[in-house]
C-alpha cells in the first residue's frame, strides 16, 4: 500500500505554539530577575506553560498523524477495488506510467506487458448462481492472479470481469508464454456453494517499449486485443497488432457516415427478378444498397452487421420495408421479399413496423414475404416463435433464406410456418462438378414437396445449372442468368415488357 507523507501545517503550529511559549518564559524570567519576591508565583507559571506545551505537542502531533492515516485510507481507497483489494484502474495506469519512467533506459528489446484477462460466461454465472457467486468468484481469481505473478508486477481489477497485469520481461516469447499459464490457472475449477465452477478467461496483450507511448492507449490496447481473442472463443489469447487499431477506427468512421447516411436518405432499394421455368418474372427480391458519392459502395455484408451494433437496425429495417412497399405498388401481379435480421425478429419491434406500415400504405400484405436466416430458428426461442406467427397473422409469408448452410431439420421446419425455401448459392454453383451438390439439392426439393413449401434457388448464373435445377424439380430461379439487382425503374420496364408480350 502506498503511503502519502503528512502535511507540514500541524508541524508548523506546533512549532509557532511552542516558539511563543518561550518566547513567554523568556519573559517570565526577565520579569523574575528584576522582581525576586515573584520568583515562586513565576516558577509554578512556568511549570504549567511547560506542561501545557508538552500536551499541545502530544495532541498536534496526534493530529498530524490522524490526518495522515485519513489521507492514506482515502488514497487507499481511491486506488484499490473495494472487493479483491487489488489496484483499480487508475493506480494500474500510474504504475504503468512509473514503469515506462524508470525503464526509459532499458535494453531495446524490453517490453514492459499489458495483460487484460476477461473472465469468460461471468454474466451467466451471475444469472444462474446469483451476484454472491460472481463476487467469490472474482476474489478467487484475484487470488490464483497473485500467486501467478512475480511481486514486482502489479495485478489491478479494471472492471466485473475484467482483470489486468503489468510485467517486465524481455523480447516477445514471455508474453505469449505468461498469457498460456495464465488461462491455465484461471480455468482450473472453482468451488462455489452451489456445486463447482469452470469459467476460463481470455486475454489481451500489449507490449509496450520502455518510455514510449501513453500509458492509456497501452491499455486500449490491450483491450483490443482482448476483443479479438474472444472472437475465436473462450480460453484464447491475443497479442495487439495496429491492424487492431486501424480496423476499429475504420468501423467507427463508418459508422458516422452509416448515421449521416440514414439521416440523409442516401440508402437505396434495387431488386432482383425471380422467374419460373419458362423466364417469367414471378417476384423479386428486394436489396439494400449504399452509394457513396465519389466513393465505392459499401457492402450490405459489411453495413448491415454494423447497423446491429450501434442502434441503427431499427431505422434501416423501417426503410426497407417502407421503400420496397411503396416501390411494388406498381408490380400488383409480382411477389416481394425483402430482408429482415435476425435482430429485428427478436427486438419485438418487428410487427409493429409491419402494422403501421399496412395502415399507411393500405398495401396487400400476401404480396410479401420476409426472408430470414436459418440462424433464427435454430434459437427455436419462444419471442421468435411468437414474432413469426403474428407475422403470418398479419398476413406475410415468410422465406427461409440460405437454406442447407446451418444446421437443417425437419423439425423446425414443421415448427415454424415458414413458406418457401430458399438454396443457398454454394450448392447451385457446384452443379455439374461435385456430384453430391446434385444430392443435396434433389433432397431440398423433396423435402420441399414433402411439406408443401415452395422452393427457388439462388446465384443460378449459367443455362446448364437452370436446366439442372429444372430437372431436379425446382422450377423458381434467382440470379445473374436473368438479371442483375436493377432499380425499380428498371423492374417496372420488365413488368411493361412482360405484360406486352402477353397481350
Amino acid at each position: 500500500m502506498m503511503v502519502e507523507k503528512s502535511q507540514p501545517v500541524p508541524d508548523l503550529l506546533a512549532f509557532v505554539a511552542i516558539g511563543s511559549i518561550a518566547a513567554l518564559v523568556t519573559i517570565l524570567c526577565t520579569v523574575a530577575g528584576n522582581y525576586p519576591g515573584a520568583k515562586p508565583l513565576l516558577s509554578a507559571v512556568i511549570t504549567g506553560l511547560g506542561a501545557g506545551t508538552l500536551i499541545l505537542f502530544r495532541q498536534l502531533r496526534k493530529a498530524a498523524n490522524s490526518l495522515t492515516a485519513s489521507k492514506s485510507r482515502a488514497r487507499y481507497v481511491a486506488t484499490h477495488d473495494t472487493l479483491t483489494q487489488l489496484p483499480n484502474r487508475t493506480l494500474f495506469l500510474e504504475r504503468l506510467a512509473d514503469a515506462q519512467r524508470t525503464d526509459a533506459g532499458a535494453p531495446s528489446d524490453a517490453s514492459l506487458a499489458i495483460f487484460c484477462v476477461g473472465l469468460d460466461r461471468f454474466d451467466e454465472v451471475s444469472e444462474v448462481l446469483g451476484p454472491d457467486a460472481t463476487d467469490n468468484l472474482a476474489i478467487e481469481v484475484a487470488s490464483r492472479l497473485r500467486t501467478a505473478c512475480d511481486e514486482h508486477d502489479t495485478v489491478a481489477r479494471l472492471g466485473d470481469d475484467l482483470f489486468g497485469v503489468l510485467r517486465s520481461g524481455q523480447g516477445t516469447d514471455f508474453a505469449g508464454e505468461f498469457a498460456a499459464d495464465l488461462i491455465k490457472v484461471l480455468s482450473e475449477t472453482y468451488a462455489a456453494a452451489a456445486g463447482q465452477v469452470v469459467v476460463t478467461c481470455s486475454i489481451g496483450a500489449s507490449l509496450v517499449p520502455p518510455g514510449l507511448g501513453k500509458p492509456a492507449d497501452a491499455l486500449r490496447h490491450a483491450k483490443l486485443a482482448l476483443s479479438s481473442a474472444r472472437k475465436l472463443g473462450g480460453a484464447h489469447w491475443r497479442c495487439f497488432e495496429p491492424a487492431m487499431d486501424l480496423a476499429l477506427k475504420s468501423r467507427n468512421a463508418l459508422e458516422v457516415e452509416l448515421r449521416r447516411a440514414v439521416a440523409k436518405g442516401e440508402l437505396t432499394m434495387v431488386y432482383q427478378p425471380q422467374v419460373n421455368a419458362k423466364g417469367a418474372i414471378v417476384g423479386v427480391e428486394a436489396l439494400m444498397r449504399w452509394f457513396r458519392e465519389g466513393r465505392a459502395e459499401v457492402s450490405p455484408s459489411q453495413f448491415i452487421p454494423l447497423s446491429e451494433t450501434c442502434g441503427l437496425s431499427d431505422a434501416i429495417c423501417q426503410f426497407a420495408l417502407r421503400q420496397a412497399v411503396l416501390d411494388a405498388q406498381k408490380w400488383p401481379n409480382l411477389k416481394v421479399a425483402i430482408n429482415v435480421s435476425a435482430q429485428q425478429i427478436r427486438s419485438g419491434s418487428l410487427i409493429a413496423m409491419l402494422t403501421e406500415l399496412l395502415q399507411e400504405t393500405g398495401c396487400n400484405p400476401r404480396n410479401f414475404e420476409l426472408e430470414i436466416t436459418e440462424s433464427v430458428l435454430l434459437a427455436d426461442e419462444s419471442d421468435i416463435y411468437q414474432t413469426l406467427h403474428a407475422v403470418r397473422r398479419l398476413g406475410f409469408g415468410i422465406a427461409l433464406d440460405d437454406f442447407g448452410t446451418g444446421y437443417s431439420s425437419l423439425s423446425y421446419l414443421r415448427r415454424f410456418p415458414v413458406d418457401k425455401i430458399k438454396i443457398d448459392r454454394s450448392f447451385v454453383s457446384h452443379l455439374g462438378q461435385q456430384p453430391e451438390s446434385s444430392a443435396i439439392i434433389k433432397a431440398i426439393v423433396d423435402l420441399a414437396v414433402a411439406l408443401e413449401l415452395k422452393v427457388l434457388a439462388e446465384g443460378v448464373e449459367t443455362q446448364a445449372q437452370a436446366d439442372t435445377l429444372e430437372r431436379l424439380g425446382c422450377s423458381l430461379y434467382q440470379g445473374y442468368l436473368f438479371s442483375k439487382p436493377v432499380a425499380a425503374g428498371e423492374i417496372d420496364a420488365m413488368v411493361a415488357k412482360r405484360v406486352k408480350r402477353a397481350a
